[in-house]
């Protein structure tokens, strides 16, 4: 069940009528039944998996509060709960390495990836570290089933601690307008980064990264850049869809996304891009590692280790690998460029200009476009090939001075929008007009919203980071 899908809509809708219908105390009950029929409809073949994993969790944190040797049993927990990640999602991958260093044949099976595996797997060890670190166990198991499966953010994130949504679950708030109504505002802006940017991006992109050879260098920039808008919008409409969802639940969820392309550093990128995986890396594995601890080398290979996890999270690819690797590296440069400048005031007063801030935004922009390439490309040969054509110009569609085909014009113009949006979130415009408006006004802004994605929508199969 997509969230763009109608289905979706009609599910959801018939959830928030019984939400605000039924009492408070049957809240949690009805959204524990939804949120399992939601993850039902995508087959029934791992609802135990995500079932069992819950209970283990749960168990584990009540023991943990009362262990002899509480240690030893969180070390089990997370060993227990990567090795289920692990199996699932990088078991065949493995094999197949083993096999290809041993020149033995290519092994033929694999292993079905569970829905959500990697956004429950990193909630459930939060929530067992967490308890040992001192938070108390949720003790009812139906409340934490909920807390793992509910629908809105179950799929793709935001990944949420336990101490964000559980206390919502305990006491469920009243019926509030406001929030309702931003709820409603957030989910439209979702639908249209999703249907109207993303999926009209999503074809010159596709276009360029399977056959680069095909493009002119013209064209391979446009489908570099189209990749780097439509992962931003694919992913960030997905969780906004959910916020706005689970807002008009009366659950609010974490943000995930703070425009991250306005960066004027690859530090800042990662505090804007996917903030609930860049807080759990930050407190579940770079401290864990020893953070800011022993000196700057300890420090940089800390650093360098998370991104490398980081990237290998999002799938069992060396790509993936290589992308992470590139962000730590890209994280370690700016960490040495900010110590080294630190003492000088006036480069202080330099790096504050606006001509700098203006340079290091275009540095920034560029970084993480170039590192998309090799988080999209299949393999480092189709990667290469890509960056090869950047700075080649080589004869193909898209060429400077050949007909523009039309679905590099849509990813074009699906651009100039997003970056539209960027330079009116420096303004807060979006939520200002929302608010702003009287009830009939606000009725009528959304209708044009739901309006421009019903004419301009583009269909897609799914959200990027369902495979993840």
């Amino acid at each position: 069940m997509l969230f763009t899908d109608l289905t979706f809509l009609y599910f959801h809708a018939i959830v928030v009528a019984l939400r605000w219908w039924l009492p408070p105390r049957a809240a949690g009950p009805l959204l524990l039944v939804a949120s399992y029929l939601f993850y039902l409809s995508a087959g029934p073949r791992y609802v135990a998996l995500i079932f069992g994993a819950t209970v283990f969790a749960w168990w584990v944190g009540l023991a943990l509060s009362r262990a002899t040797r509480p240690r030893a049993l969180l070390g089990f927990a997370v060993a227990a709960l990567l090795g289920m990640l692990a199996w699932f999602k990088y078991s065949a991958f493995a094999a197949q390495q083993v096999a290809a260093l041993l020149h033995l044949p290519r092994p033929g099976f694999t292993v079905a990836l569970p829905l959500a595996i990697s956004f429950f797997s990193f909630e459930l060890i939060s929530y067992v570290v967490d308890v040992h670190r001192g938070t108390a166990p949720e003790r009812s198991l139906w409340r934490f089933a909920l807390y793992v499966s509910y629908y809105p953010h179950l799929i793709a994130g935001p990944i949420v601690r336990a101490e964000e949504l559980l206390p919502s679950l305990r006491a469920p708030k009243p019926f509030d307008d406001a929030r309702f109504g931003d709820g409603v505002y957030i989910l439209l802006i979702g639908f249209l980064k999703k249907s109207v940017l993303a999926d009209r991006m999503a074809p010159w992109a596709d276009a360029v990264f399977s056959d680069p050879s095909a493009h002119g260098t013209f064209g391979v920039w446009m489908g570099v850049l189209a990749y780097t808008g439509q992962i931003y919008c694919d992913f960030s409409g997905y969780t906004d869809i959910a916020r706005g969802a689970s807002l008009t639940l009366g659950l609010p969820l974490p943000e995930n996304f703070d425009w991250p392309y306005l960066s004027t550093s690859i530090t800042e990128f990662w505090r804007r891009w996917h903030m609930t995986l860049s807080r759990w890396l930050r407190d579940y594995l770079y401290i864990g590692l020893g953070g800011n601890r022993g000196g700057p080398l300890r420090q940089y290979r800390n650093l360098l280790l998370t991104m490398l996890l980081g990237g290998l999270w999002h799938g069992a690819n060396w790509t993936f690998v290589a992308w992470g690797a590139l962000h730590g590296l890209a994280l370690c440069a700016h960490k040495l460029w900010d110590t080294a400048l630190r003492g000088f005031p006036l480069a202080q007063r330099v790096r504050a200009s606006r001509p700098y801030l203006l340079l290091a935004w275009a540095a920034t922009l560029l970084t993480v476009a170039a590192a998309w390439v090799l988080f999209r490309a299949p393999t480092f040969a189709r990667a290469w090939s890509v960056l090869q054509r950047l700075t080649h110009d080589v004869a193909g569609a898209g060429a400077l001075g050949t007909p523009t085909p039309a679905a590099m014009r849509s990813a074009e113009y699906a651009l100039l929008a997003l970056a539209l949006g960027h330079l009116l979130a420096l303004r807060g415009v979006g939520w200002a007009v929302h608010r702003a408006l009287p009830p009939i006004a606000r009725g009528l802004y959304w209708a044009l919203i739901i309006l421009v994605c019903f004419v301009f929508a583009e269909t897609r199969a799914t959200f990027i980071y369902f495979q993840f």
